[in-house]
């Protein structure tokens, strides 16, 4: 995390509460954070309105006047607050810094001042974030640069899954937490879909029938739409807290699984910390 979801959030806080307010002044204490910027002084924003916040899988898209970008990965650990002029606070993303605790955080690296005092805070307690600063032609080449897959908000072409699938021996959460194979999805919503398409995270994707591709296809928007309504799935310490039954495996290791009763199970696959019920996602 942040995955689609928490990004997704994050966009609708920035469209709702920062688009149409002019940058007053930008601040970048993390060197580093700007690794990728093709325009390296964060200051040109000064004097620059944002005018639409859109997202591309992970990443989102901030579009200023003065045919200014800044795109924002947040990676494993990123979070964003906007605190308005009244003190109202709005985050999404990593747990890390609280969200109603202080602001900066030792892990706060950037903020964003605009013209009536609002303030956008990024946090990143791992550093693996980046920002991406750069005039608006140039954003297209760095995207593609990334070689995304189709969007996994999508409708998903089940035949081009198949084949995928078909040529990889590798679990089938390792091929799924592939970004050129859908985009956006990350691990939560990787074992959430599973989950809900009854598949072991472990099993070859090339062992996968027609009807269990295509379930599993199936699984991936409701599974996304869910961690879109809730702003995110709630996962603090490793632990989830689910709203409506969601999440109902990841981050509840040794927890009774919601349609069977079994404990939920941690293993690793593709180096991550995966969950699954070993009763409704058997092996064979």
């Amino acid at each position: 995390m942040p995955e689609l979801p928490e990004v997704e959030t994050i966009r609708r806080l920035c469209e709702t509460h920062l688009v149409g307010h002019k940058v007053r002044d930008v601040a970048v204490t993390l060197p580093k954070l700007l690794r990728q910027s093709m325009l390296p002084e964060p200051q040109c924003l000064s004097g620059e309105s944002l005018i639409a916040a859109t997202r591309r899988a992970k990443v989102l898209d901030l579009a200023f006047t003065g045919d200014l970008h800044l795109l924002i990965h947040f990676k494993l650990a990123g979070q964003w607050a906007i605190v308005l002029p009244d003190g109202e606070r709005h985050v999404a993303g990593h747990p890390v810094p609280k969200p109603d605790g202080d602001l900066p955080h030792m892990s706060t690296h950037a903020s964003i001042l605009f013209d009536d005092g609002r303030i956008a805070w990024y946090s990143d307690i791992r550093q693996f974030g980046w920002f991406n600063l750069l005039p608006s032609d140039d954003v297209h080449g760095v995207m593609d640069g990334l070689m995304l897959g189709p969007e996994a908000t999508d409708p998903i072409d089940v035949a081009r899954l198949e084949s995928l699938f078909s040529r990889r021996s590798v679990p089938v959460k390792a091929v799924l937490l592939d970004q050129k194979v859908l985009a956006g999805l990350g691990n939560i919503y990787v074992d959430e879909a599973l989950f809900s398409a009854g598949i072991h995270p472990t099993r070859p994707a090339k062992s996968l029938i027609s009807d269990e591709t295509a379930r599993l296809a199936a699984a991936i928007a409701p599974v996304l739409a869910e961690g879109i309504r809730q702003g995110g799935a709630t996962i603090v310490n490793s632990k989830a807290i689910p709203d409506n039954g969601f999440p109902a495996v990841h981050g509840r290791e040794g927890e009774p699984c919601f349609t069977c009763g079994s404990s939920i199970v941690k293993v690793r696959v593709a180096g991550r910390g995966t969950y699954f019920c070993p009763s409704c996602q058997t092996i064979s």
